[in-house]
């Protein structure tokens, strides 16, 4: 199972990739919605995709809006990592799954792979 993690701030995408490395799963980073769109048209497609929604040159609702328009990319679940809890219903109404606020508890962050990793492997039996 791959995560990208897309965020325009290095420290956190090496921490969120990191902790997720550490727990056996693949990690892919991005530091914008460009590179994050360029990254999902690859394949193999990551299994999950970790969103900052403030970055430059694209934004999360942007990337969100984006991948809606492509029915591939709109079947990677997606999970908002934000430091605006008020932008919460907003991401959830363009798509993401989830939502987990800044500062992230890496056992919350973890918890949250693992959720996915079961359903990819219940959808896949």
């Amino acid at each position: 199972m791959t995560v990208l993690i897309v965020d325009d701030d290095e420290d956190v995408r090496d921490m969120v990739a990191l902790s997720v490395s550490a727990e056996g799963f693949a990690a892919a980073t991005a530091s914008d919605g460009k590179e994050a769109l360029d990254r999902l048209r690859e394949t193999p497609k990551p299994s999950l995709v970790f969103l900052d929604l403030r970055m430059p040159r694209m934004n999360g609702f942007d990337v969100l809006a984006a991948m809606r328009r492509e029915p591939e990319l709109g079947a990677v679940p997606v999970v908002v990592i934000t430091g605006d809890s008020t932008s919460v219903p907003r991401a959830i109404a363009a798509g993401a799954v989830e939502c987990l606020v800044k500062p992230i508890e890496l056992d919350d962050l973890i918890a949250t792979v693992r959720r996915f990793e079961d359903r990819r492997d219940r959808s896949a039996a």
